[in-house]
């Protein structure tokens, strides 16, 4: 069975992500819900620069996203490659992230598990 590797499952709630996600950190992210004990994914992400940010806006958006896990990374293309990992062994085109995680446009990073880039 895959595994994301991350902290949580935690509340997506502003002070939960305040207390536990350091601020000004690049990481990826996994949301989703809770189904008896195993922790369901519903959308992967990351953030390059702040990840601490990046969940408090996903609090208001995703209804369907009651708790959240998360991994700090050192850099962003760590974040892109963890992303990447976890979009691939949790559904690919079946999560609400429909598509590939996307790289920053002047890099020329390497999805791990695809040849997509």
């Amino acid at each position: 069975m895959a595994s994301l590797n991350m902290d949580g499952p935690y509340l997506l709630i502003p002070d939960k992500i305040d207390e536990v996600v350091p601020f000004r950190t690049p990481g990826a992210f996994a949301l989703g819900y809770i189904s008896d004990v195993d922790f369901v994914v519903i959308y992967i992400g990351r953030s390059d620069v702040n990840l601490n940010n990046e969940l408090k806006d996903w609090v208001f958006r995703k209804s369907d996203c009651l708790f959240f896990k998360y991994s700090v990374t050192k850099n962003a293309q760590e974040a892109f490659q963890k992303e990447c990992t976890a979009y691939h062994d949790f559904g690919g085109i079946n999560l609400k992230s429909e598509k590939h995680p996307e790289r920053m446009a002047e890099m020329d990073w390497r999805c791990p598990v695809c040849d997509i880039y």
